[in-house]
């Protein structure tokens, strides 16, 4: 009987695991370049709801005073104004002083010969008096004396109501509140009753906006309206419309509408949006991250079995920070968020916990 050398079973041996190793490898090299071809992608998801969609309409304008809330103040005669206290803009308290005047040569002059008729009239009362008591006066001619003194007499109280018998007269805020417009300056000479300065009480400020024609049709009196500073939009001040126009604006070609502002904090002027909501309707909603847009149009990816699958969609209303959308898509089926544009139709997908 032939006998085996032991280097010879050593060299079968090793020759045995070789050929066993590489069988392996050749086994095993298809299953890991199809894992390879096959990769996961990392996606958020969240579930498309039922909700209600707001249909709104937007329109833009500044902070303004309410005219109801707002008082101009003005001298009734001729004035010089000698300081001006307050600026636009400039909140005030009650009584705050505001703007200080003084007559005018002219104004002073009205006063003098207002006190010097009153003062002619009386003496002359007086003289038709005696030649009345001494019968040489009839009494039409004592009727026309007191008629004169009494004329004289309204036309002083009239100089002094209209401040002519003060040299200097402060005109102070009627009630707290914010200073509007300040059309005088400094030694201008200002016509009776011609506008000095304007106050507009706290609480009185409103939100002027401009909406077009084809869309203030939709616009009533008592909707609900959210106000947004056009710099921090941040800052929303709720309100409701309280005058809707129904003339357009020949400078702007809008429609006015207002609505208070109140504790809006914003100042006059403030450029700002008002969106209003005038109807409303269910719809199915979605993050608006969800949606991809490209050459083939809008479309979502569905997670289903741990596939991505891709739905086309017809976008809608934005809602905040979702979008109304309507397709093949139902409530409750989760849709990919954060990742969503590296998916594929099919593509595997893990979900990331939010």
């Amino acid at each position: 009987m032939r006998r085996f050398k032991p280097w010879t079973l050593a060299v079968a041996t090793i020759a045995f695991v070789l050929i066993g190793l590489i069988a392996w490898r050749i086994l095993h090299k298809p299953v890991a370049e199809s894992v390879a071809a096959s990769p996961a992608a990392f996606v958020t998801v969240a579930p498309a709801r039922r909700g209600e969609i707001a249909e709104t309409v937007s329109a833009y304008g500044v902070i303004a005073g309410s005219p109801a809330a707002s008082r101009t103040l003005a001298a009734p005669r001729a004035v010089i104004v000698e300081q001006v206290l307050a600026a636009p803009g400039q909140p005030v308290a009650a009584g705050a002083p505001l703007v200080v005047l003084t007559n005018t040569p002219a104004t002073d002059l009205a006063f003098r010969q207002a006190t010097d008729a009153a003062g002619f009239a009386e003496r002359d009362l007086a003289r038709v008096q005696r030649l009345y008591d001494q019968h040489l006066a009839a009494n039409d001619q004592l009727g026309a004396a007191r008629k004169a003194l009494a004329d004289a007499k309204a036309g002083v109280a009239a100089q002094i109501a209209a401040g002519a018998g003060h040299g200097r007269q402060t005109l102070a805020a009627p009630y707290a509140g914010v200073v509007g417009a300040v059309p005088v300056a400094v030694g201008e000479h200002v016509a009776a009753d011609a506008p000095l300065l304007t106050v507009i009480a706290s609480g009185g400020l409103i939100a002027q906006l401009g909406v077009e024609p084809t869309h203030a049709g939709r616009l009533a009196a008592g909707q609900s309206v959210v106000i947004t500073s056009a710099f921090d939009p941040a800052r929303e001040v709720p309100s409701r419309l309280a005058v809707v126009g129904r003339q357009v604006d020949p400078a702007t070609r809008l429609v006015t509408v207002t609505a208070p502002a109140l504790g809006a904090g914003l100042p006059l002027g403030a450029a700002v949006e008002g969106v209003v909501t005038v109807a409303s309707h269910a719809g199915l909603l979605v993050p608006s991250a969800a949606v991809v847009y490209d050459e083939a149009g809008a479309h979502l990816f569905v997670v289903r079995g741990r596939k991505a699958r891709q739905v086309a969609v017809t976008p809608g209303k934005t809602q905040g920070d979702d979008l109304e959308v309507a397709g093949q898509l139902a409530a409750g089926e989760m849709v990919a968020v954060q990742g969503a544009y590296q998916l594929q139709d099919g593509l595997a997908v893990r979900i990331r916990p939010r």
